[in-house]
């Protein structure tokens, strides 16, 4: 009987693509509400829902099939981790302190960690694009 291993980071790679997909077609299709379109203009909303749209899939697409080369799925994870990096600046530091009173404090605390927990499932993905950037 052939047993198939679960693998934790092609899955971790999967739903940060996904999540990436999805922010790229709130951009692409204008909806509200994410921070990181807040201050854009439509047109540089449609470009960088576009670029997260496309890195989002290049994240996923190698998982099932063969021929993407791999400078155009390491350039992609490191389009992620700093789209994301430049999210929580915006939301959680521009925008998330603005009026802050007591209660709301913790409500930023929640988002800000939550934040930053999905920044190290996206750093766990770029891992491997960001230590051969360092290499050059």
């Amino acid at each position: 009987m052939a047993t198939s291993k679960f693998n934790g980071d092609l899955l971790l790679r999967i739903l940060v693509g996904i999540l990436f997909v999805v922010i790229g077609i709130e951009g692409i299709a204008g909806f509200g509400g994410n921070s990181l379109y807040d201050e854009l203009d439509d047109v540089f909303e449609i470009i960088v829902g576009v670029v997260l749209l496309v890195s989002g899939l290049l994240l996923i697409v190698p998982a099932f099939v063969s021929g993407i080369k791999g400078s155009f799925v390491k350039v992609s994870t490191l389009v992620v981790l700093a789209a994301w990096i430049i999210f929580i600046f915006l939301d959680d530091f521009v925008y998330g302190l603005k009026g802050n009173n007591g209660e709301e404090w913790f409500l930023w605390l929640e988002n800000l960690v939550y934040h930053l927990l999905i920044l190290s499932c996206v750093y766990k993905v770029a891992a491997p694009a960001v230590k051969k950037l360092g290499n050059k």
